[in-house]
């Protein structure tokens, strides 16, 4: 089941902006604008986001404007740009489980040592951010993890972000 984009309501959204925007510009730069996106429940690589992040043909940057591309979104842009793709593909549970299968060598379940040699070619990411999405999701503690549990978790938390409660409890 492919998950389509439902619209979001601007509290949260807002909320999710202004923490993001952490100079008070009133703007987020690329980076910061895909995080938006992500908080928004968008599941889809950089290169996705920075897709959808483009604009619309016709609309004045890009080669109207002499070249130059956007680096720059409001929460006003961003708002429009979810509502123009709230009928978009997101990433599926299945998508997520079949890239945890591959991650795992095809097995029903990974082990998080595997997820922790994966994580080790991304600098950002470290042994304590897995532990704490692990937290945040009920599998904390867990060394063997099902994929299809996993994903489906993963999946649910980022599209019912945890409330600022919660996250104080998570430790963050």
């Amino acid at each position: 089941m492919e998950r389509n984009m439902l619209s979001t309501r601007l509290f949260p959204s807002k909320v999710a902006f202004e923490m993001l925007d952490v100079n008070k510009e009133g703007v987020l730069g690329k980076k910061q604008a895909r995080d938006f996106l992500r908080c928004a429940g968008w599941c889809l690589p950089d290169d996705d986001l920075d897709a959808m992040l483009l604009p619309p043909a016709g609309a004045g940057v890009g080669a109207k404007s002499g070249g130059a591309e956007r680096t720059k979104w409001n929460l006003s842009m961003l708002m429009d740009l979810l509502a123009a793709n709230q009928d978009r593909e997101n990433v599926s549970v299945q998508a997520v489980q079949q890239a945890l299968r591959r991650l795992a060598s095809n097995r029903a379940k990974i082990s998080k040592e595997r997820i922790l040699e994966f994580i080790a070619q991304d600098q950002e990411l470290s042994e304590k951010d897995i532990d704490q999405v692990l937290g945040a999701i009920g599998m904390g503690g867990a060394k063997l993890l099902d994929c299809d549990s996993l994903a489906t978790k993963l999946l649910d938390r980022v599209c019912n972000p945890p409330s600022v409660l919660e996250m104080h409890e998570l430790g963050t």
